[in-house]
């Protein structure tokens, strides 16, 4: 029997004595605002340009941390020294997102889907939430209805076109997408909150989700057909798991009454959802490797052409790792448990750096760091943060109800 409330204690201290004091330390860009990208192995700065994506996760995070936790005041005022170069530079005239700025906040790159504006509006409602000031309300909500609307126009474009190139969709924006409406929740209204997110929701499962395999797939062409190329096979682990503990979250906090069919309509989706999660872990698990969950697997077990698709990444085993439990939490699958322990002692015997702070990024198949750098354009403090904080307060609620006592007697 696992001791839950001990391995809460364990992620709570890898998130506040390890991951969270990196990033506190050296995460800062004091003269030009924002954050560093790129920083290496021992928090040096790689020079580089700044992501919106990622100055608007770890944002969100620390303002998340504060609402969340105990309310540092040292990680709201880390929030919002990214919140203000985010307000600064970050977006249009018109309020949509660039995709890349240089150091000093100037843009380099313009924006090719959603996932720049969902991370700033992430960010700003969480900043409203941890400060109450109207501002990052008002600058979310406005974001917010543009980006809804370039997503609407441009689904309406690929429907109506004949003929072309193929047009591919990738998983990571109705992800992107969901887990930003789930966070307007307080923002918007209740009708406009419900048909937005009933309408990503029914994009991912209608549409990605594969309905005679159950697969979730990474890309797919308009209105969910199949590609059969090595990409249109490919299942990425990370947002497989990142999905599926969002959809959970859906289910949680989605509005919906707990009574009559509504009950029954959570219970399938969950179950659906450990499905995808167990499946997972027998498919990207390598063994043969000393362990760890693969970056991708091939849907029809065709040869993986990938050549990282067999590295360990951390917010690969994290985003597993806090999605199980929270399967186990919703519907006590004991298969969730062995799967978060395999998982728990690969992470934890190989991520954290036992010289300086901090997590390493990645490893390779025999545990040593891949790259010499604990940040990257691509990968920043989001899923480590969220999920180790997220996955600490899950195991609190593991421990098996206790039978209530009266004297001597126990009461059935």
């Amino acid at each position: 029997m696992l001791d839950f409330l001990k391995l809460s204690a364990t992620y709570q201290q890898a998130l506040l004595r390890q991951v969270v004091p990196f990033w506190l330390k050296h995460g800062r860009d004091e003269q030009c605002g924002g954050y560093f990208d790129l920083l290496s192995t021992t928090g040096e700065v790689i020079e580089g340009d700044k992501c919106i994506t990622q100055q608007a996760q770890q944002t969100w995070a620390f303002a998340w941390l504060y609402n969340t936790l105990d309310g540092q005041p040292t990680w709201l005022e880390h929030a919002q020294h990214g919140a203000t170069f985010l307000s600064q530079f970050a977006h249009t005239d018109t309020l949509s997102c660039y995709a890349q700025l240089d150091r000093r906040g100037r843009a380099v790159a313009a924006s090719t889907d959603a996932i720049p504006d969902c991370s700033v509006v992430m960010a700003y409602a969480q900043l409203h939430r941890a400060t109450g000031n109207d501002e990052w309300a008002m600058l979310a909500k406005q974001t917010f209805t543009g980006l809804l609307q370039h997503r609407d126009e441009i689904r309406a474009e690929q429907a109506e076109t004949i003929g072309g190139f193929r047009q591919i969709r990738h998983l990571s924006e109705p992800i992107a997408v969901l887990k930003t409406v789930l966070e307007m929740q307080p923002l918007l209204s209740e009708e406009t909150w419900k048909q937005a997110l009933d309408g990503v929701v029914q994009e991912l499962l209608n549409e990605f989700v594969d309905r005679r395999t159950d697969v979730l797939r990474e890309f797919i062409l308009p209105e969910g057909a199949f590609v059969n190329t090595p990409e249109g096979r490919r299942v990425n682990v990370g947002l497989t798991f990142q999905t599926a503990s969002y959809l959970l979250d859906f289910s949680a906090e989605s509005g919906l009454p707990r009574t009559g069919s509504s009950t029954i309509t959570n219970r399938k989706l969950a179950t659906q959802l450990v499905g995808w999660c167990l499946r997972l872990c027998e498919q990207a698990w390598d063994e043969l490797a000393g362990g760890g969950l693969n970056q991708y697997i091939d849907v029809k077990q065709q040869p993986l052409l990938f050549p990282d698709g067999r590295q360990k990444w951390a917010w690969v085993q994290v985003e597993a790792m806090a999605t199980l439990v929270k399967c186990y939490v919703y519907t006590r699958q004991p298969d969730c448990l062995k799967w978060f322990k395999r998982i728990h002692d690969y992470s934890f015997h190989n991520f954290p750096d036992a010289k300086h702070s901090g997590w390493h990024i990645a490893v390779d198949q025999h545990g040593q760091p891949l790259v010499s750098a604990k940040s990257l354009s691509a990968v920043g403090c989001f899923s480590l943060i969220r999920c180790l904080a997220e996955t600490a307060q899950l195991l609190t609620k593991c421990e098996p109800i206790q039978p209530r006592q009266t004297g001597t007697r126990v009461l059935h």
